[in-house]
């Protein structure tokens, strides 16, 4: 073999290392994607049932002043 061959082959190996940790890279990637879908649904979630929370106390609060001004009344 001459050295064209060798160099060829060197690259050939390189591209194939090169290829295998971009795939590896690429499984991490679509995880932590995954994760990331997975917690802006919780966390979309989690606002609603806040929001959800902070107009019944709000409710519960306008409930309060009523019954305090027919005490006071």
């Amino acid at each position: 073999m001459d050295t064209t061959s060798y160099i060829f082959a060197g690259i050939g190996v390189a591209l194939s290392v090169l290829g295998f940790f971009l795939k590896r890279i690429k499984e991490e990637v679509d995880i932590v994607k995954a994760r990331n879908a997975r917690l802006e649904i919780n966390q979309a979630r989690n606002f609603e049932k806040i929001h959800n929370l902070e107009k019944l106390t709000e409710d519960r609060r306008e409930d309060i002043k009523r019954l305090y001004e027919k005490i006071n009344g």
